[in-house]
């Protein structure tokens, strides 16, 4: 009886590494002579939005292996393997596809996607016609519904002997965080009633083959945007602060912390901003990534303004080589920082000028 087995490794993986390969040699065949996929997710983690530090979590409940048969120059779909035991958050599975459901000899491009339970995205509704590149995730509109979503891809044959075809699965979102201290509770007189970070524009639609967003929707997208009224104000004149406590939350005193996804966008500025109720700005700043401040939002990288390890605590676990917390002062012009976990595919330090 020939077998398929779906089986994620852990670790950190590259993003979409395989999505434009030719097909591969197949590789040392299993014992049981079928096929062998071998699904990785790229860690264990527990991140929904809002995003509360830079450690790389996942909470994958769902997964489906989408199939794709070489016609002509193009791969179009087959059909669909849903993983319906993978465990939430699992970063090893295995999954046996029957004698009577495997597949023919023959090429094949392989797509994994991973979702929440409560996932926003509108997957493409596969169809005979459907191309393996025009696989993609969309969301109705971009208003903080971007959550998080992994996939990969492989390209393999399917031989006679059977093969092992390793799938890896990554975030096709960034992930972006503030942390602040010392927010100003007021302005040359002025109360401040917000604290806004935006981009000046956002995408509604990843491609899940390449990680790459498009639908723009032109105009500018609030990721994070705090109501700072009815904080308390310390005898210094800044916020006390956002409390968190009820998730899990430790964060230095006087502090604002939020995060979100953001789906893949190319070429967009970026503005911290605090505004009177009446969302006149009072005081902005223009972030800048490496003295860039026109640059890419790319998928699997986490821009961090201030640094924030973990969740749980200030001292980034207290073990060698931990990162302690470092909130950005906007009482002063320091730089403002953006980060990405060492989990995540990199880390971009953004300054504010």
């Amino acid at each position: 009886m020939k077998k398929i087995y779906f089986a994620p490794l852990a670790g950190l993986l590259l993003l979409n590494a395989c999505s434009k390969d030719e097909p591969a040699p197949a590789e040392s065949a299993p014992e049981t002579n079928g096929i062998v996929f071998e699904l990785s997710a790229v860690n264990t983690l527990d991140t929904r939005a809002p995003l509360y530090s830079q450690d790389a979590v996942q909470f994958v409940k769902t997964v489906d292996v989408y199939v794709f048969q070489k016609s002509g120059s193009d791969y179009l779909y087959l059909k669909t393997y849903p993983i319906s035991d993978w465990v939430t958050g699992s970063v090893f599975q295995r999954y046996e596809v029957q004698t009577a459901d495997v597949l023919p000899v023959g090429d094949y491009k392989f797509l994994a996607v991973g979702t929440d339970d409560s996932s926003p995205y509108t997957l493409t509704t596969p169809s005979p016609t459907t191309n393996f590149n025009d696989f993609s995730a969309s969301i109705a509109s971009a208003a903080n519904q971007e959550l998080e979503i992994f996939a990969g891809s492989k390209a393999a044959p399917v031989v006679g002997t059977g093969a092992r075809i390793p799938i890896q699965m990554t975030r096709q979102v960034a992930g972006v965080l503030g942390y602040f201290k010392n927010v100003p509770a007021d302005i040359d007189g002025t109360a401040v009633k917000y604290l806004r970070l935006t981009v000046s524009n956002a995408n509604k639609t990843v491609n899940l083959t390449t990680g790459v967003g498009s639908s723009p929707t032109g105009a500018n997208y609030d990721i994070i945007n705090v109501d700072l009224s009815g904080q308390s104000v310390n005898a210094d004149g800044a916020f006390t602060g956002n409390d968190l406590t009820a998730q899990g939350v430790v964060k230095l005193d006087n502090t604002q912390l939020n995060g979100a996804f953001l789906i893949p966008v190319n070429a967009i500025t970026m503005t911290l901003g605090l505004y009177d109720q009446t969302n006149a700005p009072l005081k902005t700043w223009t972030v800048s990534d490496n003295s860039q401040t026109s640059f890419n939002i790319l998928p699997n990288h986490f821009y961090s303004l201030g640094t924030k390890a973990q969740a749980g605590n200030t001292n980034g676990g207290g073990g060698e080589g931990s990162t302690p917390d470092s909130a950005i002062d906007l009482m002063t012009d320091q730089v403002i920082t953006i980060a990405i976990s060492p989990n995540w595919t990199l880390i971009h330090n953004l300054v504010i000028q």
